[in-house]
């Protein structure tokens, strides 16, 4: 039940996995201010596994600005816990350095909540998704996305996942790939196969 004010201006550099662990059951964490007076959280410059663990379950983070400064990062906000609820903006540094994903689940992240504003880039080739989600179970995600994703915004991999809600806008620059549509919004290969929802960028 603790809640966690974090200052405005406030910064965080973490460089290592597992650097910033939520592993207290019901807390909440609340980012004050606004725009550039933001805290901000900063991942990786050496290491593209960085990460925010979530590991206990009914954890609420709500503001603040999450970036990524190391090319391809895989896990900036890790969740293995259920009932998480996030609520903020994850920006890539540049077309050359920004990261695989913003959001990565096990199949504990039961009851997800996320509203995620993605700020990408259309020059790079690292974003694979905005949110990658394994055997996830009621989840509800939207999500406002800038960039160039390889795969789709949001990808359920590995694991079926099961009633989950995905809405938002999306814009998603045209790609190389000649299997990956430029304007994919959702993929499953959870059985081996491409299950894929598609539709104009607004």
């Amino acid at each position: 039940g603790d809640v966690i004010l974090v200052s405005e201006g406030h910064a965080e550099t973490i460089t290592t996995a597992g650097a910033i662990a939520l592993d207290v059951a019901g807390i909440t964490i609340i980012c004050l201010g606004s725009g550039a007076a933001r805290p901000t959280v900063t991942f990786g410059s050496t290491d593209n596994t960085a990460s925010i663990l979530v590991t206990a379950a009914n954890i609420t983070w709500i503001g603040g600005l999450l970036i990524a400064n190391d090319d391809a990062m895989t896990n900036p906000i890790h969740v293995q816990a259920a009932d998480f609820s996030i609520e903020t903006t994850f920006r890539d540094t540049s077309s050359t350095v920004e990261a695989a994903r913003a959001i990565l689940t096990t199949a504990a992240a039961e009851r997800l909540t996320v509203r995620l504003r993605y700020e990408g880039q259309t020059g790079g080739d690292a974003c694979v998704n905005a949110i990658r989600l394994v055997g996830c179970d009621e989840a509800d995600i939207e999500v406002d996305f800038y960039g160039k994703a390889r795969t789709a915004v949001v990808e359920f991999v590995t694991t079926l996942c099961t009633n989950v809600k995905v809405r938002g806008r999306f814009y998603v620059s045209g790609t190389t790939d000649d299997v990956i549509a430029g304007d994919m919004v959702i993929c499953d290969d959870t059985t081996g196969k491409w299950i894929v929802t598609t539709g104009s960028p607004t």
